[in-house]
């Protein structure tokens, strides 16, 4: 099948990221009027296909160490010739137990392919909803997608906050109530804004509205603003490749007084200090942001390893992911981020070989009629929806060309 021939032949036309608490505003050729930013329907496939196989890649890197802090990851991979980290991990720490889990290791691989896990179950389940019900979804229709397709305590890995929602959603509370609660500000939402980017491709505002709608279903506060924060910067990627401005287009859509935005304007001035110092960063992060992770505030210090990896990854693909591992923290989401990012700004052809062959071209989840799926398909039928999505929601100059 021609991955093009899935989006329909049509001229779609895709917002501009409007001026928002100091948001990237559209390039202008004359006083009144907007240049336009046009997307080949080939490139617009290329890049999701690049977003799902970057976020695989970036998940599988770092599934076997997360939950580490630096102090420790650092021996470890040192140990075994791997700092700074270039390629799979060679093997699992001792402490693991092989058999519990598909760690994602070279020595502990399983079968080929990627998954399942909580990384990419929801952004699989979100696309679903849309090919069902088109553009006009509500919260309530993202929990009931939930409910009916996967519960987050029979899927790999799902954590505290999500398992906390799914008990209130069960006795009928209803969103954006069932996000309230202890673990709320957890990063369960930041972890699956990149689809929302991928449906809208050029509109971040959008993409970050339905971050908001999705994320609110489990999440409050900065765990609602880290998937829009993420939805409206992997838009805003089909465009820019520049770190500091992809970071200025996540900061729009998110209070500018929040936490979550002070963290990432952290980031950004400490890069600025020690511009080819990421370790020395990193201890500013640790010092100021790793302890809001322990008032379970655990979208912090995770979001800042976003904007850390980003920036010092200085556009290359292996040492954005490295980055993002080696940071520590939540290491498996944190590098399944960026990595969707990354695949973005540079197309699934330019990921090498070394990350693709594992995966195989494979994805699996824990979502009913979607257990195993080849990413070139998933790409596809992201490619289709973003057509359909942008026709009905997006409404300014962004050309992508089917002819």
């Amino acid at each position: 099948m021609n991955l093009v021939n899935a989006i329909p032949a049509t001229c779609l036309t895709i917002a501009m990221l409007s001026a928002c608490g100091g948001g990237a505003q559209a390039p202008q050729t004359g006083e009144d009027s907007l240049s336009v930013r046009s997307l080949s329907a080939a490139d617009y496939l290329e890049k999701i296909h690049g977003g799902w196989l970057g976020g695989a890649v970036g998940s599988a890197l770092g599934m076997s160490v997360q939950r580490m802090h630096k102090r420790d990851l650092k021996p470890f991979l040192t140990d075994l010739g791997q700092w700074p980290l270039t390629d799979y991990i060679k093997t699992l720490r001792p402490e693991l137990d092989p058999d519990r889990e598909q760690w994602h290791t070279v020595d502990h691989w399983g079968p080929a392919g990627f998954g399942p896990d909580d990384d990419t179950l929801f952004q699989v389940a979100n696309l679903l909803l849309i090919e069902e019900k088109g553009p006009e979804i509500t919260s309530q229709d993202t929990a009931d997608q939930w409910l009916a397709t996967f519960s987050v305590f029979e899927a790999q890995n799902c954590g505290r906050a999500v398992r906390v929602a799914e008990r209130l959603l069960k006795q009928g509370v209803r969103p954006p109530e069932s996000g309230q609660h202890e673990a709320g500000e957890f990063m369960g939402g930041q972890m699956k804004g990149e689809l929302w980017g991928f449906l809208l491709p050029g509109n971040p505002e959008a993409a970050a509205e339905y971050g908001r709608i999705d994320a609110e279903v489990a999440f409050h506060t900065a765990g609602v603003y880290g998937e829009m924060f993420m939805a409206a910067l992997t838009a805003e990627a089909f465009f820019e490749s520049d770190p500091t401005k992809l970071l200025e287009a996540g900061l729009a859509v998110v209070p500018a007084d929040s936490d979550y935005a002070r963290c990432i304007r952290d980031v950004m001035q400490w890069h600025e200090q020690w511009p080819d110092d990421w370790e020395k960063a990193h201890e500013q992060i640790d010092l100021k942001w790793e302890p809001e992770g322990a008032k379970n505030r655990r979208v912090f210090p995770n979001n800042a390893v976003i904007a850390l990896a980003l920036l010092y990854g200085e556009g290359d693909f292996d040492k954005t992911i490295g980055i993002a591992v080696m940071s520590a923290w939540d290491t498996d989401t944190n590098a399944g981020d960026v990595g969707p990012v990354m695949g973005v700004i540079l197309g699934a052809g330019a990921i090498a070989e070394k990350w693709t062959e594992p995966i195989a071209n494979i994805l699996r989840s824990d979502v009913k009629g979607a257990e195993e799926l080849e990413i070139d398909e998933l790409a596809r039928r992201t490619a289709a929806a973003g057509a359909r999505m942008t026709a009905a929601k997006s409404a300014g100059l962004v050309q992508i060309d089917t002819q």
